[in-house]
């Protein structure tokens, strides 16, 4: 029989061994609690006793009032809850780091998720019980091949922009560490960088196989650092990389192994869902205005999550003046109406409490669907003006009218989603605004479309910006995304900025 994953990572026993010492300390903290409240009681009855055989201050024995305050005083004792509260967090807290330490959590564990661990001990940390213990060994055995992944790609996207995109991955020789150290030449403790290079350092050793208990990198960069102070530089090289600390605080590193860095890629196109440029079939390189008529596979569709979508109307006005026409808001890849729906909903407290009475909060949403069974259900919600249940590449605005918002999360496979924006775009009224989710690739691609679409947006004078990492994981994939905000020129010409 296989051996639980939790149990390859610390045997039982142990476990057991633990959670009893740590059973055994909290019963010994409750008794210390009684031992300290008869303790503080029985120096209170001792003060009252004095007090009542003496006469207070006077100039023989002033030279001990420091003294005597210091001595008389009572400890304030907690009430026991408080106090069991506070130990059992300090408990807890301390055995869960223990845990960490002596198994192979450290080599699991990428700084995302020590972050994420870190940040849970000081919130609240879990009791340390056999079965808390035994789970949380064991899931992270289960997860370790997505955190190592995952660990990747947070590692290097941080330090390189290009790796956001799941299909522009290209590193160079050389990535920057900004601010790794502070201006006394001591670790940059508000930026951590000594998990940064364990990060990068584990990713390299993992691949070649050649493990390590403690990272070379901050080993090296500490003995060449030591005995000195203030800004400076240092210079150091592993069988990895070669690492430049220069005066300002940043740190430069260089890789030495071509070959691990190409496994890198292969690794970022496994958790991305993606092949690396160089294993994918070869695209059409199209322009700008020549979209791909074929739906993408499954028509490219993952729901918009809710954090995402938040985000992207977070800016978007979806009032109009009173005495102005309804708004009129478009969702040309509606799927599910997670943005429409909420398009329908206009919170009042987007607008200040003295100035809701100019406006109205009653857009007119119309949606667009391609997948029959979808259309059908937004129809079914009686709360959208139009459902076209058609392809957008093929819709007219002559069929629609124009409108005053657009809000979109199109399909990203092979740049379709520069293809749907740039058709939304005939869809939009003077002074009107377009937002979508678009793929981090369209920041890096150097295609003939990207390259083009980059620089309209910039004519345009359009805003980016980044979702967070992981915004889509819960609907099925992992690639990173920015929303795009840009505006139409009103009637006298005016746009204004994203």
């Amino acid at each position: 029989m296989t051996a639980p994953a939790s149990t390859a990572l610390m045997p039982r026993a142990t476990v057991e061994g633990l959670v009893a010492q740590r059973n055994a300390a909290m019963t010994a903290f409750e008794a210390a609690h009684g031992a300290l409240s008869q303790a503080a009681n029985a120096v209170a009855d001792a003060n009252r006793l004095l007090a009542a055989a003496t006469p207070g201050l006077n100039s023989y024995n002033h030279h001990l009032r420091g003294e005597k305050v210091s001595f008389h005083q009572a400890q304030a004792i907690p009430a026991l809850p408080d106090y069991m509260m506070t130990a059992r967090r300090i408990v807890d807290t301390d055995i869960w780091a223990h845990v960490i330490a002596i198994t192979d959590l450290q080599r699991l564990m990428d700084k995302k998720a020590k972050d994420q661990f870190r940040q849970q001990l000081l919130d609240d940390p879990p009791e340390v019980t056999e079965d808390n213990v035994l789970a949380t060994l064991e899931q992270f055995f289960l997860d370790a091949d997505t955190i190592f992944k995952r660990g990747i790609a947070e590692c290097f996207s941080n330090l390189d922009r290009r790796f956001r995109s799941h299909d522009g991955w290209e590193i160079g020789s050389r990535i920057i560490l900004t601010r790794a150290f502070d201006e006394y030449g001591s670790w940059n403790y508000h930026r951590n960088h000594q998990d940064t290079f364990a990060d990068i350092e584990r990713v390299f050793r993992t691949l070649d196989n050649n493990p390590a208990a403690t990272c070379e990198i901050v080993w090296k960069l500490d003995q060449a650092r030591r005995g000195h102070h203030g800004p400076r530089q240092t210079e150091i090289e592993t069988q990895y990389f070669t690492i430049r600390a220069f005066k300002n605080g940043n740190a430069h590193v260089w890789f030495r192994r071509d070959d691990l860095l190409v496994r890198v890629n292969q690794l970022l196109g496994e958790y991305y869902g993606a092949p690396i440029p160089e294993d994918r079939e070869p695209d059409e390189d199209t322009g700008l205005n020549d979209p791909k008529t074929v739906p993408a596979r499954r028509y490219g569709f993952y729901p918009t999550p809710d954090a995402a979508a938040d985000l992207l109307l977070r800016d978007v006005p979806l009032y109009q003046d009173k005495n102005a026409p309804r708004l009129r808001v478009l969702e040309p890849s509606a799927g599910t109406g997670n943005l429409a729906r909420r398009c329908t909903a206009v919170p009042k407290s987007n607008v200040s409490l003295y100035h809701r009475d100019e406006y109205r909060f009653d857009p007119l949403v119309d949606c667009v669907e391609i997948q029959p069974q979808l259309a059908r259900a937004l129809e079914a919600e009686k709360r959208y003006g139009r459902v076209w249940t058609v392809d957008f590449l093929a819709l007219s605005s002559e069929t629609t009218g124009l409108y005053d918002r657009i809000v979109m999360n199109p399909p990203f496979d092979r740049e379709r989603d520069i293809d749907h924006v740039m058709h939304a775009l005939k869809f939009l009224a003077p002074g009107g605004l377009l937002t979508a989710i678009m793929s981090a690739g369209t920041e890096f691609r150097q295609t003939r479309k990207a390259t083009a679409f980059r620089d309209l947006m910039d004519s345009m004078m359009a805003g980016w910006r980044d979702l967070p990492p992981g915004s889509f994981s819960s609907v099925g994939t992992n690639c990173n995304a920015r929303i795009l905000r840009v505006w139409a020129p009103d009637e006298t010409g005016y746009r204004r900025h994203g």
